[in-house]
C-alpha cells in the first residue's frame, strides 16, 4: 500500500508540472530540489519565449544545481552571443567563471551587471542576491565571500528601505558568513539564518542550514532539532529527510527506512532517488540486492552517477571480494570530483587495502589525505592511530611513533591506551628515555593498574642487555609485587614468567643463590606445586652445600614483552 501511495502522489504532482510555465513554478521545484522538474519547467517557458533572461539564467541555475557546468556555460553563452544581454545573464555567466576558478573574470561581470541594473541611484536586490547567490556555490575556495557579504548587506538595507523581505538574501549572506570562516563566521551564519525565517517562518531551507551547522559540529540534539523543524515547516521539503536518513543509515535501519520512503515520496523519481534506494540494502545487509539495483542504474540513463562505483565498492567489499572492492574505490576515487569525495571515503578505502598483504602503504597515503581534507579533533586522532597500526603491522617502529606523537600532542584529553602506546612504541623504536617518560606518566596517573609497571620494567631489561649489572632487578620486582597486588590469580603466568627472569639473573649471572631461592619461593607462593621452582630450588642447594663449582645454567623464564590486555582505552 505505501508504494502505491507514493506512484498516486508522483503521478498527480507529474500531472500538475505538465500545466507549470512559468518561471517562478520552476523556481519553486528548484527550492525542493526537484531537479528534473525545474529543468522541464524551464525549458517549456524557453520554448514559448526563446529569449526569455529569466528562464535562461534559472535553467542555468538548475544545470549547476546538478553539477552540470558545461551546460550551464553553454546555454549562458548562447543567450549573450544571440543579444540577450541581461544583467542577470551576466551574474550567471559569472557563477559560471567562479566555478572554473575565475574570479576576477567573474567579479568584472558583477560589477558590471550591478552598474547595469542601478537605478535612480538604488542598487536592483535581485542582482545583488544573484552574486549572493553565485558566491554561496561550491566549495569554501570558491568565490570571494568577504566581497560577497559587502554585497548583500546592502541588499538587506535596500529590503529594509523597500519593506521587501526575501528570506534567500539571508541565507546567502549566511553561507559567506561560514566560507569566510574565523572566529566570529558560525555567530554571524546563524543570525543570518535566523533573520531568513523571522522574513519567512515557513523557509524551510533556513531551518535546514540551521541543522547543516550544528550537524558540522556532531550536536545531534541541535541538529534534530533544525531539520525537523524543517519539515515541520514544510513537510514536502525533502533534503531534510534525507539528511535524517544518512545520520540513521548506521544507527537505525527502520527509522533510517521511514525518512528514506518521506524523502523519495518528496522526490523526482532521479538518479539519486535510485542511488539511496540502492545503499538502503546496501545498510540493511542485501548486498547482492544492493550490487543489483546499482547495475539496473548502470543499464539506464544514471550509468555515470558519481555515486555508483562507491556504492559496489562497499556492498563487493561485505561480500568479501576484496579485488572487486578495491578495483571500484580506487576508480571512484580517480574519477569523483573532488568536492564529491568526503573523508570517510579515504578512511574506507585504507581499510580495504589493509585487508591485502602489501596493502598497507597505499591505505597510508589514503589515510593522509583524508587527513588533508578533514578537521575535525575526533576524527583526526582515529585516522592518526590507524597510520599508526600500520606502521605497526609493517614493522616500522620509528614512523608508528612519530604517528602517535602526532596524535597525542593534538588531543586535549589522551586515554591511558595513548599513554601506553607512546611509551610501547618509544620502546620498539629504541627510544628507552621517551618510553620511561611515558610509562612514568602512566604510572602517576594511573597508579592501580599494571601497565606503567609493566612498561619501566621491559624498558629496565632492554637496558641491562647482558642482564651483568642486574639494574632492571628493582624494577621487574616493583612490576611483580604490583601484580601480586592487583590479582594474583589473574596474573599468575606473568608472575611466575618475571621470578624466573630474576632466577636467571640471580643465580646464573651473579651468582647470588640466597636471591634466586627467594625468587623461587616467590614463585612457589602463587604456585605451590610449581616442578620447576622446586626442582630448581633442590639443585641450587645441592650447589651451595656440595663443593663450590658453576651450577649448569637453571632453565630461566623471561618476563612478557606485552601484557595480556592493553589498557582500555578510546
Amino acid at each position: 500500500m505505501k508504494k502505491f501511495s507514493f506512484l498516486v502522489i508522483a503521478v498527480l504532482f507529474a500531472g500538475k508540472l505538465l500545466q507549470a510555465q512559468s518561471v517562478d513554478d520552476g523556481k519553486k521545484l528548484l527550492y525542493y530540489n526537484r531537479f528534473n522538474s525545474s529543468k522541464q519547467t524551464f525549458q517549456k517557458v524557453l520554448a514559448g519565449k526563446p529569449n526569455d533572461p529569466a528562464a535562461t539564467y534559472w535553467l542555468g541555475q538548475a544545470y549547476l544545481r546538478t553539477d552540470s557546468v558545461a551546460q550551464a556555460k553553454a546555454l549562458y553563452q548562447k543567450a549573450l552571443s544571440a543579444g540577450v544581454n541581461d544583467p542577470l545573464l551576466w551574474v550567471g555567466m559569472g557563477h559560471v567563471e567562479l566555478l572554473e576558478g575565475k574570479k576576477n573574470e567573474a567579479k568584472q561581470r558583477f560589477e558590471a551587471a550591478i552598474t547595469a541594473s542601478t537605478k535612480k541611484k538604488k542598487e536592483d536586490i535581485e542582482i545583488l542576491n544573484a552574486i549572493g547567490r553565485a558566491n554561496a556555490d561550491g566549495g569554501s575556495t570558491i568565490g570571494d565571500p568577504m566581497y560577497t557579504i559587502e554585497k548583500l548587506k546592502r541588499a538587506v538595507v535596500l529590503m529594509q528601505d523597500e519593506k521587501v523581505k526575501n528570506p534567500e538574501v539571508y541565507l546567502n549572506l549566511g553561507i559567506n558568513y561560514l566560507k569566510a570562516g574565523g572566529d566570529k563566521s558560525g555567530g554571524d551564519a546563524y543570525e543570518a539564518f535566523g533573520n531568513a525565517l523571522t522574513a519567512d517562518s515557513k523557509y524551510a531551507l533556513a531551518n535546514f542550514r540551521l541543522g547543516k551547522i550544528f550537524q558540522s559540529q556532531n550536536n545531534k540534539e541541535k541538529f534534530e532539532e533544525y531539520f525537523n523543524a524543517a519539515i515541520a515547516a514544510d513537510p514536502t521539503y525533502a533534503p531534510s529527510y534525507i539528511e535524517l536518513y544518512t545520520y540513521y543509515q548506521n544507527r537505525d535501519i527502520n527509522k533510517a527506512r521511514e525518512y528514506l520512503d518521506k524523502y523519495i515520496a518528496n522526490s523526482d523519481k532521479d538518479c539519486s532517488t535510485d542511488f539511496f534506494y540502492a545503499d538502503y540494502l546496501f545498510r540493511s545487509g542485501k548486498y547482492q540486492e544492493s550490487i543489483d539495483k546499482v547495475k539496473a542504474m548502470e543499464n539506464s540513463n544514471c550509468k555515470d552517477y558519481i555515486g555508483i562505483k562507491l556504492l559496489y565498492a562497499l556492498d563487493y567489499d561485505r561480500l568479501g571480494d576484496t579485488t572487486q572492492a578495491k578495483s571500484y574505490i580506487t576508480s571512484y576515487l580517480n574519477t569523483a570530483p573532488p568536492e564529491k569525495i568526503q573523508p570517510d571515503h579515504y578512511m574506507f578505502a585504507a581499510e580495504v587495502f589493509k585487508k591485502s598483504t602489501g596493502g598497507e602503504q597505499t591505505a597510508i597515503q589514503y589515510l593522509q589525505k583524508a587527513l588533508d581534507f578533514d578537521t575535525a579533533r575526533k576524527t583526526r586522532f582515529v585516522y592518526m592511530d590507524t597510520i599508526a597500526s600500520l606502521y605497526k603491522k609493517m614493522g616500522k617502529m620509528p614512523e608508528r611513533l612519530e604517528w602517535l606523537q602526532k596524535s597525542y600532542s593534538t588531543n586535549p584529553n589522551p586515554s591511558n591506551l595513548d599513554m601506553y602506546n607512546i611509551g610501547d612504541a618509544a620502546y620498539n623504536a629504541g627510544m628507552l628515555d621517551l618510553a620511561d617518560t611515558m610509562f612514568n606518566k602512566y604510572k602517576g596517573v594511573y597508579p592501580d593498574q599494571i601497565y606503567g609497571y609493566l612498561g619501566l620494567s621491559k624498558s629496565a631489561i632492554a637496558r641491562d642487555k647482558d642482564t651483568t649489572t642486574g639494574s632492571a632487578v628493582p624494577r621487574v620486582l616493583e612490576y611483580i609485587n604490583m601484580l601480586k597486588k592487583t590479582d594474583p590469580v589473574k596474573y599468575k603466568g606473568m608472575i611466575i614468567q618475571n621470578y624466573g627472569y630474576l632466577v636467571f639473573v640471580h643465580a646464573n649471572v651473579q651468582k647470588n643463590y640466597e636471591e634466586s631461592i627467594k625468587d623461587l619461593e616467590g614463585i612457589l607462593s602463587v604456585d605451590p606445586e610449581n616442578t620447576y621452582a622446586k626442582g630448581t630450588i633442590d639443585q641450587i642447594k645441592k650447589v651451595m652445600n656440595g663443593p663450590a663449582k658453576t651450577p649448569a645454567k637453571t632453565p630461566a623464564k623471561t618476563p612478557a614483552k606485552t601484557p595480556a590486555k592493553k589498557p582500555v582505552g578510546k
